[in-house]
């Protein structure tokens, strides 16, 4: 977390169940990370809690012609597309990718 721009947590009698973090270079690059709550507390809106305080940090810090990408979980795109966000490939953007490093 300490190289985090930012980090949300949701607690419930002092365990963490939820969180979302942003990472990137706190101008033009940031990339949303980690939005999970965990399953016994899924389906009752904390999602949307945390990622509706990433998207406060994101309206407060990043820049005009900034990026901001995501990797969504099979199935959760849709979660996303009410932020804004967009799926790829689409004809202006080429896919997705990701390195995984060894």
């Amino acid at each position: 977390m300490q190289n985090s721009l930012y980090w949300v947590t949701l607690l419930h009698q002092q365990r963490v169940i939820g969180c979302g973090r942003v990472v990137g270079d706190g101008g033009l690059c940031f990339y949303v990370q980690d939005i999970i709550v965990l399953p016994a507390y899924q389906g009752q809106g904390l999602g949307r809690r945390v990622m509706d305080k990433v998207m406060l940090y994101l309206q407060a810090n990043a820049h005009p012609g900034g990026f901001v990408g995501l990797m969504a979980a099979r199935g959760a795109a849709g979660f996303y597309l009410k932020y804004g966000f967009i799926e790829r490939p689409t004809p202006d953007y080429g896919p997705g990718m990701i390195l995984f490093w060894k």
